[in-house]
């Protein structure tokens, strides 16, 4: 881990609270002359390399949130220095993989605040990503 901050990793989901997040993270790499890396993952729990019908839609999906993720980076990261990133598996193992692989210095992520029932089947996959990040994780409380 370096301060300045010269690597942040952004996971991105499309939803209006992880842009939030991105916005920080833009902020951020404003600030230190960062690289932000705005990384997507296809949520998947199982192997599927095995089924290729399955595989190959998933692939097309890829390339149709790539665009998507090319014109939110245009958009919320102005003049900041992005690289897209995206991937297929259980989102926190990615995270941790990705923070590990580039390496980053800093992880900026919208928490969904899931509370109860949803939180004890879904998970916190933030909570999840503290735990096991090699860095320091910014946690953007997602509006209410």
């Amino acid at each position: 881990m370096a301060f300045p901050f010269k690597r942040i990793l952004a996971p991105v989901d499309f939803d209006q609270s992880s842009l939030k997040g991105l916005e920080v993270a833009a902020k951020l790499a404003q600030q230190n002359s960062a690289t932000v890396f705005v990384l997507h993952i296809v949520p998947v729990d199982f192997d599927v390399s095995g089924i290729p019908h399955y595989a190959d839609l998933i692939k097309r999906q890829e390339n149709i949130e790539r665009e998507k993720l090319t014109e939110i980076a245009k958009q919320h990261l102005g003049e900041v220095k992005w690289e897209i990133l995206d991937e297929m598996g259980p989102p926190a193992d990615v995270i941790v993989e990705f923070a590990i692989r580039l390496p980053a210095d800093l992880i900026v992520m919208v928490t969904h605040g899931r509370r109860g029932l949803a939180r004890l089947v879904e998970g916190s996959i933030a909570e999840k990503v503290l735990r096991h990040a090699p860095c320091p994780v910014l946690a953007v409380r997602q509006e209410q």
